[in-house]
């Protein structure tokens, strides 16, 4: 394509697909990086300061309105952690955070297998949230489930277009991957 030449709306359509893949499995990286820093923080204690700091943080907003809906329900969320299993808690977000991270990391370093181990890992994530909404319920479940199947769906179209572009050596193009 020379320069004064606009895009065909395939590549117009592919850049975006491009940009919202980098948004979203960025976001996947920030998910795991709080939950690695959730686990340190159950594992330091400081999870039982938590009711504490929800009421200090929301102290003005409840002056305000006791009944604030937002600030009651996070104030009410914090005080319902169960004490009795937070070594569970420990245990899965360090693995859940850890896999987030290095899975994303390695996506953006442009690894072939990163691909498909994305790919299995959101859709594991699909198969328990879907048991957990049968048995628990609960539209968070479902938003949840919505995203991973996007995720996914993006994925699929990423690994393509770099394929089609030969941008899926890594070894070959790590530092120009998330221009690419």
């Amino acid at each position: 394509m020379t320069s004064t030449e606009l895009p065909s709306p395939q590549d117009r359509a592919e850049l975006w697909n491009h940009r919202l893949f980098l948004l979203t499995i960025l976001g996947k990286g920030l998910l795991g990086v709080i939950q690695l820093a959730t686990a340190v923080a159950i594992q330091m204690g400081l999870i039982q300061a938590l009711p504490a700091i929800a009421k200090w943080v929301f102290k003005e907003e409840l002056a305000d309105d006791p009944k604030d809906f937002l600030a009651t329900k996070i104030v009410e969320l914090a005080g319902i952690i169960p004490q009795s299993e937070l070594t569970f808690y420990t245990v899965y977000f360090a693995a859940h955070g850890a896999l987030h991270v290095v899975v994303v990391a390695a996506l953006l370093y442009g690894a072939r297998w990163a691909y498909h181990a994305a790919i299995f890992v959101l859709a594991a994530f699909v198969v328990y949230q879907m048991i957990e909404w049968f048995s628990v319920g609960g539209p968070l479940l479902l938003v949840l489930t919505a995203i991973d199947l996007v995720v996914i769906y993006l994925t699929v179209l990423e690994e393509k277009r770099k394929e089609k572009h030969g941008l899926n050596m890594a070894a070959k193009s790590a530092p120009n991957n998330l221009s690419a």
